[in-house]
């Protein structure tokens, strides 16, 4: 099978937006360990000083202004963009003003400061609707798309990325991410799973689901920085194994602690308009993009990956499993994480970036 031809080997700066999250943390250790200079843009001191103690060079500011985006990407020559909101339940304008504006305004830094190449961490979501995904490849969209404000914000940004001018862009798109380092996701599912006696998947359990270990999420995002001919490319990246719902939160379940998970008691219209409603008024409980995750099938081709990136699935589930189990004992426990739950984002936290913005 061809394979296309590799850059020059790396040794370069590179721009790291998101920094201080679980993907952008995972890309700065792996670029730092290939002894490339990191400029880690980052929020908070919090995050800068955790990626400067792993070696990269913190830079602080927000995707919500391209001045401060260009200052940290000014040198660089490569970039990872993986700032984003992951939460569906933020609010439609704090997703647009971060996943979209935001992407155009890393864009428009990286044009400005020359940098040869960015890397967009996009989101399987965008493919997400009300049916089942059997081998769907990068071009298959939904024909019952869901109504949700992340899915269509990752979207847009996916979008903007890969027809951005004067700039050679490349898209990942993950699935469920998972693996030790996770303060996203994990948190969140820990809480669920304590309150209400393990995680519900919402159907019976024996539909496939595709997930991401961070790290075969990272390798693929150096192998983009790395492979020639990619602008405007897009490429699902998952685990190799086909495992159901059941399996796969079953073993989640047991290497973090929690109770097993529970089947769903509702055929699945009824779930879904249960959902609908609440996600409505912003009520507690599953909103629709809960139920398409857990209960739909979602199996996607990552044959393209594989030729343009050279990439395949290295860590395996049981081993990304096992490391998981260790981080989480480390972390204090399932209780432990389950309180660093964060409230997702909403117009009052968009407010305040652009007041610090406008400065």
């Amino acid at each position: 099978m061809h394979r296309r031809g590799r850059a020059t080997p790396r040794r370069v700066k590179v721009l790291v937006t998101g920094a201080g999250g679980f993907v952008g943390s995972a890309v700065v250790r792996r670029l730092v360990a290939a002894g490339d200079d990191v400029h880690a843009l980052v929020r908070s001191d919090d995050a800068a000083r955790r990626v400067e103690a792993a070696g990269a060079r913190a830079f602080r500011g927000s995707i919500g202004d391209p001045n401060e985006v260009a200052a940290a990407a000014r040198d660089c020559r490569l970039g990872v963009h993986a700032a984003a909101i992951p939460s569906h339940r933020a609010s439609p304008r704090a997703l647009s003003w971060t996943n979209v504006a935001g992407t155009e305004n890393v864009l428009r830094a990286a044009r400005h400061v020359g940098l040869a190449r960015l890397v967009h961490v996009s989101c399987a979501d965008i493919t997400l609707g009300r049916e089942d995904r059997h081998g769907w490849n990068e071009d298959r969209l939904p024909e019952s798309p869901l109504r949700d404000p992340h899915a269509r914000s990752k979207r847009l940004a996916e979008d903007l990325a890969l027809s951005a001018a004067g700039l050679e862009v490349c898209a990942v798109r993950p699935p469920l991410l998972w693996g030790a380092g996770d303060t996203t996701t994990l948190p969140a599912l820990c809480a669920e799973a304590l309150a209400h006696g393990g995680l519900s998947l919402h159907g019976d359990g024996r539909n496939v689901v595709a997930t991401a270990h961070i790290d075969n999420l990272v390798d693929a995002i150096v192998a983009a920085l790395d492979a020639s001919d990619v602008a405007g490319r897009a490429w699902h990246i998952t685990d190799a194994e086909f495992l159901d719902a059941g399996e796969f939160y079953g073993m989640l379940s047991r290497a973090t602690g929690l109770p097993p998970p529970r089947t769903g008691s509702l055929p699945l219209p009824l779930a879904f308009l249960a959902a609908t409603l609440r996600a409505r008024v912003g009520a507690a409980g599953a909103w629709p993009t809960d139920i398409a995750r857990r209960a739909l099938a979602c199996q996607l081709d990552v044959s393209r990956a594989t030729h343009d990136l050279d990439w395949s699935a290295r860590v395996t589930v049981e081993a990304g499993m096992a490391s998981l189990a260790a981080w989480v004992t480390a972390e204090g426990g399932a209780a432990a994480l389950a309180s660093r739950v964060r409230t997702p984002a909403d117009d009052a936290s968009v407010a305040a970036q652009i007041r610090t913005a406008s400065r």
